[in-house]
């Protein structure tokens, strides 16, 4: 098992963090801050070891041994859901780019793992001709056999048979088990609970081919093949081994440069009662030329509402993936703005309904417990003097890992259950 480094995203440089993987961040502009600062989240190899950055405010230094790999697991494969769900996304305003890493890297991990444990090691399948063996070909027999007149009845005296033969030790097999053998040795173990593939392809020879060889070998292998299995097997070890030949390094990457929209996202997905209300809210209205157009793409566009089934009220969240911890790392004004006049918009569209607002940072805790207005004032601010016509914005926390892990599960729990994994 290689080296595992866990760190958290806009983390700053430490003196514990391996030289070469500063370089590494470096080179690929993730870092910020004058350099002092890491911005992504995912998976960096980097000489032979592992570096795994979690979301911010994962605690990372709590997480034992014998869960870190689970915890990088847990990451890997939300972050390959996420970037399949974008890859799907209808609406261009979610195309966002994000500073994404690896994703052909990521999904050829997960298609080529997958495969190997539901349907095993490729494997030939040949029909061999045989002569009064196997099963019998009449079809055959008749054209290229001379009957024998016995009573009324031909006989025949040789039958055209065949046998169907499995192989697994064909060349495509051996390119199988060697490129499943390097992607068990990078990431394979990080993400996978069984057995390590090594040991269970140990027996399977490599192959001699180089790698324009083995790709051209797979090529002609797939205009052999039938099955749907087959196939699709045969296309994914192709791009793998494309993918590796244009790269000049063994070092790679797989993440997000910037989590913000993956944090929404994945809260959208795992809080309960989630209510559509964009298309509600007014749209912005411009006179061009004497002639009145609705900018329709230009609408409002909250992060997330909830709408508590019980008593219909509203809940108005921004997910802000901030540190929370101070008032230097707290929502600005502009956030602030925002979220007061999201309040008022769905006020407007449901006034009988009660409307709160809510900020959600990454965290197992925090300290900060909601957001106020006031007048400007020299003592000290006192409940009285926080102004009653803005309303205050909630703050909540929520573990990041316990996040990614629901969001995997594809669950859903209520604003105030989550729990840490």
């Amino acid at each position: 098992m290689r080296k595992l480094h866990l760190f958290e995203d806009r983390q700053n440089i430490v003196k514990a963090m391996p030289k070469k993987l500063v370089q590494n961040l470096n080179k690929q502009g993730l870092l910020y801050g004058n350099g002092q600062k890491v911005m992504f989240c995912g998976l960096i190899n980097f000489d032979d070891q592992i570096a795994v950055f979690l979301p911010r405010n994962s605690d990372y230094e709590e997480i034992n041994e014998s869960t870190s790999k689970k915890v990088c697991a847990t990451l890997l494969k939300a972050l390959k859901r996420y970037l399949d769900d974008k890859d799907n996304a209808i609406s261009a305003d979610e195309l966002v780019d994000e500073g994404i890493h690896g994703q052909e890297y990521l999904g050829l991990i997960f298609a080529l793992f997958e495969d190997y444990f539901n349907n095993g090691l490729f494997t030939r399948r040949v029909s061999e001709r045989k002569v009064n063996s196997g099963k019998v070909d009449w079809n055959r027999t008749i054209k290229q056999s001379i009957p024998y007149t016995s009573g009324d009845s031909p006989v025949y005296l040789e039958l055209a048979g065949y046998i169907k033969r499995v192989y697994s030790n064909c060349e495509t097999a051996k390119i199988h088990a060697e490129v499943l053998r390097n992607l068990d040795q990078k990431v394979g173990w990080l993400i996978n609970d069984d057995e390590a593939i090594t040991k269970q392809l140990i027996n399977v020879p490599a192959s001699l081919m180089d790698n324009d060889g083995k790709i051209y070998h797979l090529n002609n292998e797939l205009t052999r093949a039938y099955s749907d299995r087959d196939i699709y097997l045969i296309k994914q070890l192709i791009s793998y081994l494309k993918l590796e030949s244009m790269s000049q390094q063994s070092d790679f990457s797989i993440g997000i440069k910037r989590f913000e929209g993956m944090w929404e996202h994945m809260l959208s997905k795992t809080l309960k009662n989630v209510f559509p209300i964009n298309k509600k809210l007014a749209k912005p209205v411009y006179k061009i030329n004497g002639e009145l157009r609705l900018a329709s793409r230009k609408g409002q566009r909250t992060d997330i509402v909830l709408r508590d089934p019980e008593t219909e009220h509203f809940t108005v969240i921004d997910a802000k993936y901030y540190a929370a911890k101070s008032l230097e790392t707290a929502p600005g004004w502009p956030d602030l703005v925002k979220q007061f006049f999201y309040a008022k918009a769905i006020k407007s569209v449901y006034p009988e309904n009660k409307v709160s607002n809510m900020f959600i940072f990454p965290g197992n805790y925090g300290v900060i417990e909601s957001a106020h207005m006031a007048e400007p004032s020299k003592h000290g601010i006192q409940d009285k003097d926080l102004l009653a016509a803005y309303g205050d914005i909630n703050c909540l926390y929520k573990c990041p890992l316990a996040i990614l892990d629901l969001y995997n599960k594809n669950q859903k729990e209520d604003l105030n259950s989550v729990t840490i994994i």
